[in-house]
């Protein structure tokens, strides 16, 4: 399936996927948060998890926001941002754009 995002909604579903795939690759900044993708580069094989990084990590540094997913990895970054709302409270704009991801995902499955 096709999915578009905006590149806060791209933001939001890497760090939701970063932080259920290497939560050590978020590492804060002074002002937030740097994702840092070496723990991939360089490795022989790629979980499914990591290859779905991968991929929304390209869309976001394309600056497209339009970009295929799979059955398996629209369910995925949908549940890695389920989890994400639950584990500490986030300012509503946030909590607001991960359902309207999460509800288009479900929607375009």
């Amino acid at each position: 399936m096709k999915i578009e995002l905006t590149s806060d909604e791209l933001i939001l579903a890497i760090v939701a996927v970063v932080r259920a795939v290497n939560p050590t690759m978020l590492i804060a900044d002074g002002e937030g948060f740097t994702l840092d993708f070496t723990p991939l580069i360089g490795k022989e094989s790629l979980t499914p998890d990591e290859q779905l990084l991968v991929k929304l990590r390209s869309a976001a540094e394309a600056e497209s926001g339009s970009f295929e997913l799979n059955a398996e990895e629209a369910s995925r970054v949908a549940s890695t941002l389920e989890r994400l709302e639950s584990l500490q409270a986030w300012p509503a704009d946030v909590l607001t754009m991960s359902r309207a991801i999460r509800a288009r995902l479900a929607s375009s499955v």
